[in-house]
């Protein structure tokens, strides 16, 4: 959790350097690749990425002076498809997680675990 005036992108590492407290060894070993938005092609965020022997799955911005290709474009939009389907499933059907109305993050962060839980049952 971070103040709302962060960009997401410079907590990017801080996300994959914790998901091994989450997730145990060989979920982390089998990790392949990694999907993101515009908002987080950067030069930085693609070498950790590709330092730990993950392909960052991240479009370019039309302004990169990186030559973008467009292979791999409709899995991509597919995978990000989920994503997005997802918060807005969260945004819509959990009231409390669209409007933080808890101020402790560890409330918060339970309260999106349960909605999670039940998102996926009803799934």
């Amino acid at each position: 959790m971070s103040p709302a005036n962060i960009h997401d992108s410079t907590k990017f590492v801080d996300v994959m350097e914790s998901i091994s407290d989450f997730a145990d060894d060989s979920m982390t070993e089998r990790m392949v690749s990694v999907y993101a938005d515009k908002g987080y092609d950067s030069k930085p965020i693609r070498s950790y990425a590709r330092s730990r022997n993950i392909i960052p799955c991240i479009p370019f911005r039309k302004n990169s002076r990186t030559a973008s290709d467009d292979a791999g474009k409709d899995s991509y939009n597919r995978t990000r498809f989920a994503v997005e389907r997802f918060f807005a499933w969260l945004k819509n059907g959990f009231h409390r997680t669209r409007i933080r109305c808890e101020r402790n993050a560890g409330n918060y962060l339970e309260l999106v675990n349960i909605a999670s839980f039940l998102m996926y049952c009803r799934v």
